[in-house]
């Protein structure tokens, strides 16, 4: 891709007597009125100058600068509108808004639908996380949280708002005129921005050694490598608003303009101190500060060591604590930000980034001894942000119980698994490993909680090496964040052969109650048939398809499912296929339409209830809505409770007595969302410029292409069946409506029943039947452990002299019938304590199953026997499989009639494998 020499040849530059030059440095173009400079005035090109030396008449911190920032694009006549949120469920290609233009993509830049405003303003909060190792590192110039200063024009074949010269005009009046920063000064550097399948130059723009802007100018799209100009010409300007602060205060670091006396008081809770001297000299040259190129940033730090006066590793020590405080300021401000929005921590989508910022400030803590502030810094934070953003203070409550739970969590995980660490290392030790890839690491930080460097420790006492890299976090990072959206072969294949055909008319959008319809037959693919128009829903959004019948001519077909491919509906045939171009009559299973509208209704009624029960964090995280019983996941901290079960279940049935109506909206997508908000995303995005809303009271309101009941009361009933934490952060509620949930009642009904008259007891006695019987059984367990351990004592007398000795190792066999598995695990730990040479192996019958009881005693182990071996070997001769350890080991398998001819194997194997031994 390749630019025209003219894109930069703007009318503000010439006006301005700006004259174009090439960095010395670095060979990037820039603009500049200082005729004699030859370098593009950005970091690591030259030093942060500003630093001490602020060049602007206005000091502003964060607040102030937002504010001055909104108040001169108001009066340059655009429109300020409110933030969208920092988690973008409007998009399906991002799990977080990472700049201002995210707010308007896709429909608002291809010209699908209008903006908002135009021209507008915003000031954005952003999340990025490929540059969270940088964090802390470079003073400030990279945040994981970050406000992105969005002034955007959409420009129109027939409507242009403005375009380069304004953007810039506007840009430099706001940073001279109004922050009073000398226009000689600045600095607007030549690039060209890329992303998202758009594309168009931009400028950077620089002060002093500080980037603070980017103006870019959207005007491609790009296809198989070419730029092709776009319909609507996009003016994304991004004003880094903590930069512009810092700018003009001239701070040592970001983190004193952005926090203030968050600052102060979190170096306290940590209880470090550092030189502000380092800080200002450090500050100075920060901007060659980077993980990314750790050759640079060695040799910057070595440069404000001999300044200082101190060597590289004194100056490293003064500085960690800093930089490690600035990164937890960071990443708390981050996690407020993110849990307000509701996002529990797990280990899957935005869940997974709150809980990488949650264990990595508290790991950065306790390299102070300071964990336990960890909760005291993000009320901090709720303090200092709750003001500018409300909705913190909102979710106080609830920002503090997940930030509780999940510390709670990683402090339990640290103890159970640095155990389990230590067991892995050991393993990979005795494979003669002597490092420890890269994808261990990973493993043990996602499975197992486990920091890289907690990692380091355990293996350095074993004596193995571990190389941690320096971009960890971020390479973790680039996995995780970005969402795969491209189609499967399979669809693909489908669409290809789908070339030329027109959308299917959606039938049941236009009458929710037609279940007979005639249609023309455009296209016979395989099983698949496209008509120009169907009443079948397809599946999807969790609502399985509809089944019917095709009638024509005579013939008469089963439908048996409904897909969608792209704008095109198909049917599923089994039996005789339709001619092309033959009209058909459509004919779809009501009942089944029916159990599935009541279905799919209920999941968005109990959606509501969850929400309300457990709390504002609760989101839509997965769902299935079938004919007898449909499912919904739910993003909550921790298993659902029997009471919180019955008061959702008793808040949902009420809803349904209540018969409110199931309206159906079709509203413009920027109108919707500025009347529900983004709750309205619960099941996903749905793509297009204007969106079908479901809204039952004020119950609940989602987007969603799905059918539906005209009123609540057509549920008739939902009973929750069964709820299971199906992932960390994820509860799964099953459930039962209309019909199928008195089919449930019947079905309890009829087991209560028959355990009645098995029990002897009539039902509202059952429990204390049940209770008595318990205590029976509890009682004969009790006496068969006491006649166990006597038949133990006795038998263990015998076992020497039914032992067969092998090479110097006592061997006891038994196929048992009669005697449980529990008797042989008790009769072979003693005897093999007793009997050091002793290999112990029983084979007893649990129903239809052969169980393996190996023990091995010491002496035995010592001549190369193990357990595990033993129990895999008999195993598998009778269909099993088994498994333990050299001491232990229990297996198992189905074909009992194999136990004498496994066990008859038994001295073969021991002798075999001593031998083996012997000879090495």
């Amino acid at each position: 891709m390749s630019l025209e020499d003219d894109e930069f040849d703007i009318e503000f530059m010439r006006e301005n007597d700006f004259v174009r030059k090439k960095c010395k440095v670095c060979g990037s173009f820039f603009w500049t009125q200082n005729h004699d400079l030859d370098v593009c005035m950005e970091s690591p090109c030259v030093e942060n100058e500003f630093i001490g030396n602020p060049p602007s008449k206005i000091r502003a911190d964060l607040d102030e600068m937002r504010r001055i920032f909104l108040k001169f694009f108001e009066d340059n006549s655009h429109a300020v509108i409110d933030p969208y949120p920092i988690v973008a469920r409007w998009r399906d290609d991002l799990l977080v808004t990472i700049a201002s233009i995210v707010d308007f993509q896709p429909y608002v830049t291809n010209g699908e639908m209008p903006p908002p405003a135009n021209p507008l303003v915003v000031s954005q909060p952003c999340l990025r996380f490929e540059d969270i190792d940088n964090v802390g590192l470079t003073f400030g110039r990279h945040l994981t949280i970050f406000e992105m200063g969005g002034a955007h024009a959409f420009n129109y074949p027939d409507r242009s708002i403005y375009w380069k010269d304004d953007t810039l005009r506007y840009h430099h009046e706001l940073l001279t005129k109004r922050l009073g920063v000398p226009s000689n000064l600045v600095t607007y550097k030549e690039h060209f921005w890329s992303g998202g399948g758009n594309a168009g130059p931009d400028v950077e723009a620089n002060v002093m050694g500080l980037e603070i802007s980017t103006l870019v100018f959207m005007c491609y799209r790009v296809e198989n490598g070419n730029l092709v100009p776009t319909t609507v010409r996009t003016v994304d300007t991004g004003y880094g608003i903590e930069r512009w602060s810092w700018l003009s205060m001239g701070t040592p670091t970001s983190f004193h303009a952005v926090f203030g006396g968050v600052l102060d008081k979190t170096l306290n809770l940590m209880g470090v101190r550092i030189d502000e001297r380092i800080l200002l000299e450090a500050g100075r040259m920060s901007g060659a500060f980077s993980v990314s190129n750790h050759k640079r940033s060695k040799l910057a730090r070595e440069v404000v060591a001999r300044r200082l006066g101190m060597t590289l590793g004194e100056f490293e020590d003064a500085m960690a604590p800093f930089e490690n405080m600035a990164a937890i300021l960071d990443h708390t401000k981050a996690l407020v930000f993110m849990l307000a929005e509701g996002v529990v921590p797990s280990n899957m989508k935005a869940g997974y980034l709150a809980r990488m910022l949650a264990r990595r400030s508290y790991r950065l803590l306790s390299l102070y001894g300071a964990q336990v502030k960890l909760m005291d810094i993000i009320e901090l934070q709720m303090g200092r942000w709750s003001i500018q953003f409300p909705h913190i203070k909102d979710m106080r409550d609830e920002i503090l119980k997940l930030a509780d739970v999940e510390i709670g969590k990683y402090e339990r995980t640290l103890e159970r698994e640095y155990f389990e660490a230590k067991k892995k290392l050991e393993a990979l030790k005795a494979e003669g490993r002597s490092s420890i890839p890269i994808e261990t690491l990973q493993e043990f930080y996602e499975s197992h909680g486990l920091h890289p460097q907690q990692v380091s420790e355990i293996s350095q006492k074993m004596g193995m090496k571990v190389e941690i890299p320096i971009d960890f976090f971020s390479s973790l990072v680039r996995k995780k964040a970005q969402i795969e959206t491209s189609k499967r072969e399979d669809e693909k294949e489908i669409m290809s052969r789908l070339e030329g055909l027109p959308a299917t008319e959606p039938l049941y959008y236009i009458d929710t109650g037609l279940l007979e319809f005639d249609a023309k037959v455009l296209r016979v693919n395989g099983d698949l048939v496209a008509l120009d128009r169907s009443a079948f829903y397809p599946e999807g959004g969790g609502q399985m398809g509809d089944y019917g019948l095709l009638v024509w001519d005579g013939y008469e077909t089963q439908v048996i499912g409904t897909i969608k491919a792209g704008s095109i509906i198909l049917i599923k045939i089994k039996g005789a296929l339709p001619p092309e171009g033959v009209i058909v009559k459509g004919k779809v299973d009501a009942q089944r339409r029916r159990s599935l509208m009541i279905h799919h209704t209920a999941t968005h009624i109990l959606n509501g209830t969850a929400r309300r029960v457990l709390g504002e964090h609760v989101w839509q995280a997965g769902a299935e809505k079938d004919v007898d019983k449909s499912r919904l996941d739910i993003t909550h901290y921790a298993h659902l409770t029997r009471d919180e079960i019955i008061k959702i279940e008793d808040r949902v049935n009420k809803i349904i007595r209540m018969n409110i109506p199931v309206e159906v909206l079709r509203l413009q997508r920027n109108e919707a969302e500025k009347k529900y908000g983004f709750r309205l995303y619960q099941g996903g995005i749905v793509p297009g410029k204007d969106i079908r809303v479901i809204r039952i009271g004020d119950w609940d309101v989602e987007a969603c292409g799905g059918t539906h009941c005209s009123k609540t009361g057509d549920i008739g009933l939902i009973k929750i069946t069964k709820v299971e934490r199906v992932q960390d952060g994820v509860e799964r509620i099953e459930f039962v409506a209309g019909e199928p949930a008195i089919k449930f009642f019947q079905l309890q009904e009829d087991i209560l029943s028959k355990i009645s008259q098995a029990v002897g007891a009539q039902q509202e006695k059952l429990v204390d039947a049940v209770n008595r019987l318990l205590l029976d059984r509890n009682d004969l367990t009790r006496r068969q452990k006491v006649m166990f351990k006597k038949l133990s004592d006795l038998s263990k007398a015998m076992i020497p002299a039914k032992a067969v000795k092998i090479s110097g190792i006592m061997v006891y066999s038994e196929v048992d019938n009669e005697l449980g598995e529990d008797f042989h695990i008790m009769l072979g730990e003693h005897s093999v304590e007793e009997n050091p040479s002793l290999v112990y192996c029983a084979i007893t019958m649990v129903g239809r199953v052969a169980r393996v009881i190996v023990f091995c005693g010491k002496d035995a182990r010592a001549k190369g026997l193990k357990a595990k071996d033993i129990v895999r070997h008999i195993s598998q001769i009778i269909g099993g499989s088994g498994g333990g350890d050299d001491r232990f080991g229990k297996g198992g398998g189905p074909v009992t009639e194999k136990t004498e001819e496994a066990m008859s194997t038994l001295h073969p194997y021991i002798e075999n494998v001593i031998k083996a031994r012997n000879r090495r």
